[in-house]
């Protein structure tokens, strides 16, 4: 491709009777005999001067290209050419990307109501990027603002521009509120950080999912600021090199040094470790906790696997660990799979028993075919209390709280299959 190629349009024999379209006829014809290749033999002086003047004549440009933008907006000339839109126009004729085009042309609309932005623009004072950050600032001015606050706003704003540059100015326009009306600032900002703080306990979430095959958990979450902050300075506790028994930074497998993700994730793990039971709230009777079921030679070191009352297996290595641990309760079973002890973690014995049936259900719903867990579920005798059931581990099951009001109903009949599994049937 020839640099003849590579030219903007231009018809040569286009009379150019305005003074505008001869300014930049002569503009093309002046930068013709430019040669950029040349800019090596500038001193440092002339160097410096000429990428101030360059700067300047930009900013200057770009407001009479956003001035033309505005007429061309008012007056039509996408319809004209036969463009659905001005931005499309820009699209087609000059090759903006669709959002470069869009904001644009709408700094050129909010420009053509800011005098003192585009007079400010117009003498190359700031970047055509400082005010795009003026208009917007001044476009989400309240609309209930009086006229005269919107005119020293902009005066307070331009004068920012020709002191600093546009990341400062941007930090000034976000906080204009406090410069025209501080009382009434700390006010609007009191309202707007109490809708933002409600707003993001709404939007709260967090999603976890198992994998046994890589025994981890990934997942994602979003809580609200204070909670993530809150968060962030519990894992640069546990990460900090000086406590006594830091986190090691290598990785032993490796032996290569582990990412700050890396590092976070194990201070997140050891974080959960950390929490003191009895803090959290009860769910189904019981402290949150996690049920380890092994047999008894696996508790006295032998090599099968132990499971979760999710259903995970893990290694009996780790299910040795998990035993000795605050919050894990080792179920033992005997050989025949019967729960020989459930350890020492609560002093009622009822917490026990829904332990042992959380285990002998394998974590859900004892009705078949429902998976609700069993955690929050309610604990069923099997031959109701008041016609002579005894609290006993053979007499109960867990159920969710839609199954156990059909368990109670008396148009109901409750069938045993096995330990911890039963079946619903309506009566005829």
């Amino acid at each position: 491709m020839s640099a003849a190629d590579m030219e903007p349009p231009r018809r040569p024999g286009l009379a150019r009777a305005h003074q505008v379209h001869r300014f930049l006829g002569r503009l093309h014809e002046v930068l013709d005999t430019v040669d950029s290749d040349r800019v090596w033999s500038l001193s440092a002086v002339e160097l410096g001067e000429c990428l101030r003047e360059a700067y300047a004549a930009q900013a200057r440009l770009s407001e009479l290209t956003l001035a033309l933008l505005a007429q061309a907006g008012s007056s039509g000339l996408a319809a004209h050419d036969g463009a659905v839109s001005l931005p499309a126009w820009l699209r087609e004729q000059v090759r903006l990307a669709p959002g470069v085009a869009k904001r644009e042309v709408t700094l050129a609309g909010g420009l053509a109501e800011r005098r003192l932005v585009r007079e400010g623009l117009a003498a190359g004072a700031f970047p055509p990027a400082s005010a795009a950050v003026v208009v917007s600032a001044l476009d989400a001015l309240p609309p209930e603002v009086d006229a005269e606050v919107v005119v020293r706003a902009e005066q307070h704003l331009v004068g920012e521009a020709h002191a600093h540059d546009t990341g400062v100015l941007r930090r000034v326009a976000d906080h204009l509120d406090e410069v025209l009306d501080p009382d009434g600032a700390d006010r609007r900002l009191a309202v707007q950080l109490a809708r933002a703080e409600a707003r993001a306990a709404r939007r709260a979430f967090c999603r976890l999912r198992h994998d046994e095959t890589t025994q981890t958990t990934d997942g994602m979450f979003r809580v609200p600021l204070v909670q993530g902050v809150r968060l962030q300075r519990m894992l640069e506790a546990l990460l900090n090199p000086g406590r006594p028994d830091p986190i090691d930074p290598i990785d032993p497998g490796t032996g290569l040094r582990l990412s700050g993700e890396e590092l976070r994730g194990r201070a997140l793990a050891e974080l959960v470790d950390r929490i003191p039971k009895g803090t959290l709230p009860r769910t189904g009777g019981c402290d949150p906790v996690v049920v380890v079921t092994m047999d008894l030679a696996t508790l006295l070191g032998g090599l099968q696997a132990a499971h979760l009352d999710t259903g995970d297996a893990v290694s009996p290595g780790t299910a040795r660990r998990l035993a000795a641990r605050c919050g894990i309760i080792p179920a033992v079973l005997g050989s025949s799979s019967e729960v020989l002890d459930l350890g020492r973690r609560a002093r009622f014995f009822t917490v026990k028993q829904r332990l042992a049936m959380t285990v002998q259900q394998g974590g859900v719903c004892a009705v078949e075919g429902c998976g609700r867990p069993a955690a929050s579920a309610d604990a069923h005798h099997l031959h109701q209390w008041r016609h002579g059931g005894r609290t006993d581990l053979k007499d109960g099951v867990l159920v969710c709280r839609p199954h156990h009001t059909y368990a109670d109903h008396p148009d109901y009949r409750v069938e045993r299959l096995r330990p911890g599994h039963i079946r619903l049937h309506r009566r005829q």
